[in-house]
């Protein structure tokens, strides 16, 4: 467990039952859940100080390379800051297994990860490891922009 964004929010790896409250909530905002259980798929519960999930995200770890997904933040929370902290922890997260540059797919969220320093790229442009993910290569719409973040 661990503390984050002004100590208003913990990380937790998921359990079992955590996957499937992920998967609930991922589904109702439309985003994909079939690879969740797939190796290499780091995925984790966010909540509150009262133990409340606020939302999910992950990330895929290939070298150098990461893919942040399935960012969901639960709708009564949305516009409180969740979303940014959740997404500057599995920054920080990519960071530290060695991941230089973070990638992320989005249909309806390209406007707030630009706010978070994320800019697009051609499909063409990114490297092969993103690009054989099952996101990239078909569970995610063909329009769906590709973002990246370099990681300092």
């Amino acid at each position: 467990m661990t503390l984050l964004h002004d100590n208003r929010l913990m990380a937790n790896p998921l359990s079992v039952g955590g996957r499937e409250a992920m998967s609930e909530a991922l589904r109702r905002a439309d985003l994909p859940t079939d690879d969740l259980d797939e190796a290499g798929v780091r995925a984790f519960a966010f909540a509150d100080r009262d133990g409340a999930i606020v939302g999910h995200g992950g990330l895929e770890i290939h070298g150098e390379h990461a893919l942040m997904r399935s960012i969901v933040v639960e709708p009564s929370r949305r516009g409180r800051g969740e979303g940014r902290a959740i997404v500057d922890w599995l920054l920080a997260e990519a960071s530290a297994h060695g991941a230089a540059r973070v990638y992320l797919l989005t249909t309806t969220a390209r406007a707030f990860f630009a706010t978070l320093g994320f800019a697009a790229v051609a499909r063409a442009d990114a490297p092969a490891a993103i690009l054989a993910t099952r996101q990239a290569a078909g569970l995610c719409a063909a329009s769906a922009a590709l973002m990246v973040k370099a990681l300092a």
